[in-house]
């Protein structure tokens, strides 16, 4: 889990945060809900490898379940691992797309773009995003931006999140997919990333940003399942080249 998502559910999210403890008090293992009005995700479904194959892990993705059906989430979200799959195809989600994690380990040259005290540029980055799913979730990029930087080229808006030695890319939105916006917008990420380290980017599978990615030195890490439960409704999919979180949430 990134720095800066730790640092929220330590804080901020501490609420949505589970851990499920042994007779002894020892942790078995965790997940992480982030509800945004009707929706949700659940992530970060995590049990001691030493205590797996105990239904620890349906115990903890159940009671995230309650938990956010008690806070009025009726459209739940998450990226599966093969694992994990049947798991939640059992709890009646259903495969919707893939998620994959592209990394870039380089130096950029440090340039500064908008950071979070531009507020126009903050504005753009949440109004892309309430388009394309359906609902606005600014609370949660204002938290994400902090440190960060926003770029916009077009239609085409990222943010690139604080971090040390691990920053991620994203949300990543654009209402056209217009390449040369995209290539531009890839360009100024990856020159204002200073200092050692990676740049993770949990990109829509199939999207036209690929090969992109992959001629600016992006690899391909991993691949995930993204699977739904609930009603779509006004979620725009296709406007959504890169999730905000590394699959945990949305």
């Amino acid at each position: 889990m990134p720095a800066r998502e730790l640092a929220l559910y330590r804080h901020e999210l501490a609420d949505s945060a589970f851990v499920l403890r042994g007779e002894q008090d020892q942790p078995l293992g965790f997940v992480t809900i982030c509800r945004q009005s009707g929706s949700a995700w659940i992530g970060n479904l995590i049990v001691d490898p030493q205590q797996r194959g105990a239904g620890h892990g349906r115990r903890l993705f159940e009671h995230a379940v309650r938990m956010l059906s008690s806070r009025g989430a009726a459209t739940l979200w998450l990226t599966a691992s093969a694992e994990g799959r049947p798991l939640y195809a059992g709890l009646g989600f259903r495969d919707v797309g893939r998620i994959e994690r592209w990394v870039w380990n380089g130096v950029g040259m440090g340039r500064r773009g908008p950071s979070v005290g531009d507020k126009d540029e903050l504005y753009a980055l949440a109004r892309a995003d309430a388009a394309a799913w359906g609902n606005s979730r600014a609370g949660l990029l204002t938290m994400l931006a902090r440190g960060g930087q926003i770029f916009a080229v077009g239609s085409t808006v990222a943010l690139l999140q604080a971090g040390d030695d691990w920053r991620v890319l994203g949300p990543w939105l654009s209402a056209n997919l217009c390449p040369r916006s995209a290539r531009t917008l890839l360009s100024k990420a990856m020159e204002a990333f200073s200092g050692p380290g990676e740049i993770a980017v949990d990109v829509i599978g199939g999207s036209p940003v690929r090969p992109l990615l992959q001629a600016a030195g992006f690899r391909q890490g991993g691949e995930t399942v993204l699977m739904m439960r609930g009603a779509a409704g006004k979620v725009r999919l296709a406007e959504v080249v890169a999730l905000a979180s590394l699959g945990s949430m949305g």
